[in-house]
């Protein structure tokens, strides 16, 4: 991952380093780039509201938190934002993390779909939600420089993200009718928004 001078780098453990290749390896080049982009905005967007997060956990938690949308970790049956956490936190368990650590990123990955989340205490679980909203719908991007925004976006280009969303949404919804993703799709029109947010 390439270091960008306005924004925090990538955290350099072990453990970020297991993350990045579970994700490369069961992820299209779209969503890599989006987990990269949903990092960078959600650091941006909480030094800007003078928060500190813990990085490593942040990043975790943007590395994982559409893992469940992929063949290789969707289980047919969970809600892909509940299957993700549930692989982070066996992931970062088996790993050695600490349990909080490995708590606290199960939280952010479960949450980020959640409306409040932005709101929540815990910057590393605030971030996850606002850095992909930022990214999928455009929600706050104010908040970050244009010049910071231009330059995540020309490091991790969208490469076809919102068709790959509509896809992995609509079969979420149609698979798993009581899940959180099917009631935005039902009720607010969510694969309509994904057409209106910042674009490819």
């Amino acid at each position: 991952m390439t270091s960008l001078p306005s924004l925090a780098p990538r955290p350099d453990t072990a453990l970020v380093e297991t993350a990045e290749r579970m994700l490369r390896a069961a992820s299209p080049d779209a969503l890599v780039a989006h987990c990269h982009r949903t990092y960078a905005f959600a650091e941006a967007i909480l030094a800007r509201r003078g928060l500190a997060p813990d990085r490593e956990a942040l990043y975790l938690g943007a590395v994982f938190h559409d893992l469940g949308l992929t063949p290789d970790w969707d289980d047919q049956v969970t809600p892909f934002e509940e299957r993700g956490a549930l692989v982070a936190r066996e992931t970062l368990l088996r790993e050695g993390a600490d349990p909080e650590l490995a708590e606290l990123v199960g939280d952010a990955v479960r949450l980020h779909m959640e409306l409040t989340t932005g709101d929540d205490p815990r910057p590393e679980v605030a971030g996850i939600h606002l850095g992909s909203a930022a990214d999928v719908l455009g929600l706050r991007l104010e908040e970050i420089p244009p010049d910071a925004v231009d330059a995540v976006l020309e490091a991790y280009p969208r490469q076809g993200l919102t068709a790959f969303l509509r896809e992995a949404f609509a079969s979420e919804a149609r698979r798993k009718p009581n899940c959180a993703t099917a009631a935005f799709v039902r009720d607010f029109g969510f694969l309509e928004l994904l057409d209106g947010g910042p674009g490819e």
